[in-house]
């Protein structure tokens, strides 16, 4: 058994043993509190169920939306750690999600998309932009969301192209995000008054520590940072951390730094099986966030009293503390990029014998279609320039005035390794593009995609038939007899013809053979 079938399996029983432990857990609140606790534990649940669903919702349709332009922003905009910055910031604010971005960054440095310095400069940047989602939580859009549901469930309705139907399935995210938060708030409400509950969380106020524990390990559970600020701010708002608002804030703050903690998990577990690079970058954000987080943790009391200046809402406080934080924090480390890729290498170093060739099909990749499909087409691009140079080969032999067995079969070598490095990108390419059909794409990249594959399959019988036209020069050649004039120059209409077709088939899909 493999590692990626292990990886499977160890995932597939801790899922099913997750279930067993919440359906457990549903059973004892039904024999311990009664059918009251239980629904409401259910419904809080639920809640997080539903934001979390938004969130994932919002996400995958931006970037249906978002299309090539996407594509066109990573690749144009990371020249330099600045701009680096700036482009993880809007990615991550587009697609509401740091995770996300983080684990697409992991997947460009193992492509050799990007460098490990444009890597730590997005992965800054997006520890900014998912603050966008804690701010948008605070103003409270509850009393939107039902007219969002019913607005974004009449686009995708009505709507024929995949494009309109993304963004009634964006509108439709939103909703259920506040619709989420509200649920939990409702639920949560019952819950203030238990002596039990208080005291659990009155642990959380008086040891950071903890608060940091909690919040890695909810994100790490829930597999989204925007889920552990959405679920701390409600249980804020519900006066779950007392109802005095300074510690409230002083429980809450620690949850979100461990939720910054907890979001960096993800990106590392990603990493595994990729470059050493790759690697690094995920280790990248690790160091980053945990130091952040260890220089706040001394100051908390005194950064508290600084957030309460901002607002007198506990929501809004949240949201404040969650972007001043990064916000500070990243300009803190800007200018100290390249010490931070040092202690990077120092975790991670540069070994002699480290295999720096990029794999530039990543699964990773698959998360952001677009960038995904420019992959794609890089390694049709490769397999058009092997089919190409079989052609000159050919060419070449048939060329000369005269040719030898031992000619014959040099070129049958050559032609027959081509083979198996072709094949081999080929099957690999046919497997990443299948993959990307599962994939919610916009209609131009769908488009893209199904082509490649029917060109893919074409190149290939082209192929086949260079393979073929070699093997018959070589059984010839090894029969002993002479390639004559006429033959050699029906061989050479023939390979033409090929050729043409060949040269026109790259030319429709803009891969132009050199």
């Amino acid at each position: 058994m493999n590692s990626k079938e292990i990886k499977k399996q160890i995932k597939f029983y801790l899922k099913w043993l997750a279930l067993i432990a919440f359906i457990a857990f549903i059973i004892y609140l039904q024999i311990e509190f009664g059918s009251e606790v239980r629904l409401s534990f259910c419904i809080f649940a639920g809640g997080i169920g539903m934001f979390v669903f938004g969130m994932d919702l919002m996400s995958n349709t931006v970037q249906v939306i978002a299309g090539n332009g996407l594509k066109n922003i990573i690749s144009n905009l990371t020249r330099n750690t600045f701009t680096a910055m700036l482009t993880g910031l809007f990615v991550s604010g587009l697609i509401q999600s740091s995770t996300a971005a983080t684990v697409m960054v992991v997947g460009f440095v193992n492509a050799g998309l990007m460098t490990l310095e444009q890597a730590i400069g997005v992965i800054l940047g997006a520890n900014v932009g998912t603050t966008v989602t804690a701010q948008l939580i605070a103003f409270n859009l509850t009393d939107l969301a039902w007219p969002a549901l019913a607005m974004g469930s009449a686009i995708i309705f009505f709507a024929k192209a995949k494009k309109n139907k993304a963004i009634g399935e964006a509108i439709i995210g939103f909703a259920l995000l506040f619709l989420g938060i509200k649920f939990m708030n409702e639920s949560m409400m019952k819950y203030t008054e238990h002596e039990a509950f208080k005291q659990l969380f009155i642990m959380f106020a008086n040891n950071r520590l903890l608060g940091v524990l909690a919040g890695l390990i909810v994100t790490l559970f829930v597999h989204s940072s925007a889920a552990t600020v959405g679920l701390t701010m409600s249980l804020a708002s519900t006066n779950a951390f007392g109802s005095d608002p300074h510690v409230a804030l002083m429980a809450s703050v620690p949850i979100i730094l461990g939720n910054n903690i907890g979001t960096c998990v993800t990106a590392i577990l990603s990493s595994m099986g990729a470059t050493r690079n790759a690697k690094r970058a995920a280790f990248a954000h690790l160091v980053f966030n945990t130091t952040s987080t260890l220089l706040v943790l001394p100051f908390l009391e005194s950064f508290c009293r600084l957030i309460e200046f901002t607002s007198n809402e506990s929501m809004r406080q949240i949201a404040n503390a969650h972007s001043i934080f990064n916000v500070t924090a990243v300009l803190v480390f800007l200018p100290l990029v390249n010490l931070l890729k040092r202690i990077v290498l120092f975790i991670i170093p540069i070994q002699e014998d480290e295999v720096t060739a990029a794999k530039t099909l990543d699964k990773r990749l698959l998360q952001t279609p677009p960038i995904a499909i420019r992959q794609a087409e890089i390694n049709l691009d490769i397999i058009v320039g092997m089919i190409s140079k079989s052609f000159v080969n050919i060419e070449q032999l048939l060329a000369k005035e005269n040719i030898t067995p031992d000619d014959v079969i040099e070129l049958n070598t050559k032609i027959d390794e081509a083979e198996k490095d072709r094949s081999s990108v080929t099957k690999d390419l046919n497997q990443f593009l299948i993959y990307l059909t599962q994939k919610e794409l916009s209609e131009e990249n769908r488009r893209d995609v199904n082509r490649y594959i029917y060109v893919g399959k074409d190149i290939e019988i082209i192929a086949g038939q260079q393979v073929k036209l070699v093997h018959l020069l070589e059984e010839h050649a090894e029969s002993g007899n002479v390639i004559s004039l006429e033959t050699r120059e029906e061989l050479e209409i023939c390979i033409t013809n090929i050729s043409e077709i060949y040269k026109e088939l790259t030319q429709s899909i803009k891969l132009v053979p050199e």
